[in-house]
């Protein structure tokens, strides 16, 4: 007799002994135990406790530039070509675009550090819709400055996600060397 025989047996014995009273409540926890004794099978008996999903729900990246961005034009993406983690393979470093792997609500997050004296104009972008602006600039400022900003976004398969430099703004200076980087992970599935 299996592992799941037994203790799929031992289920339904309790079941009966607990009576008719509550069938309603008992078909629910037999179904339950059920779809975990599955899960158990699948997974050649072992059992991943630690609610930590795998496989292509698992998404997660964060890059950062090697060197200095300086007078990008307008509407131009802004690469982040060092890549430090990329689980899910959705960040493509060669053209600084995020597409999505799976349907999901993901978390984006973005810092600019600028030169002194210098701005740099950003936007977060999903499919061509502008979703958040940042604005990192030390004009007036007696040092460098850094513009941050979070997204959460609920998005689609295929969906692509990307810094962008503003419309009709130029970006003018953005450290490289890891103080300017991109970054985001899937929060949940839908």
């Amino acid at each position: 007799m299996s592992l799941f025989q037994i203790i799929l047996l031992s289920c339904v014995s309790t079941l009966i002994v607990t009576g008719h009273k509550s069938c309603s409540r008992n078909a629910n926890i037999m179904k339950s135990i059920q779809y975990q004794l599955k899960l158990v099978e699948e997974n050649d008996g072992k059992c991943d406790c630690t609610g930590i999903s795998s496989g292509p729900d698992k998404v997660a990246f964060m890059a950062k530039n090697s060197d200095s961005l300086k007078n990008l034009p307008s509407k131009a993406v802004v690469v982040f070509n060092t890549v430090i983690t990329n689980l899910g393979n959705g960040y493509d470093s060669s053209n600084g675009i995020f597409t999505a792997p799976s349907n999901g609500v993901y978390v984006f997050s973005w810092t600019i550090l600028c030169l002194h004296g210098k701005e740099f104009y950003n936007q977060l972008i999903l499919n061509e819709n502008i979703i958040a602006k940042n604005f990192a600039s030390s004009v007036n400022v007696a040092d460098n400055a850094s513009g941050s900003q979070n997204v959460i976004l609920e998005i689609k398969k295929n969906d692509r996600v990307f810094i962008r430099i503003q419309e009709r703004r130029t970006g003018q200076y953005m450290y490289g060397d890891g103080w300017s980087t991109f970054s985001g992970y899937k929060l949940y599935n839908l």
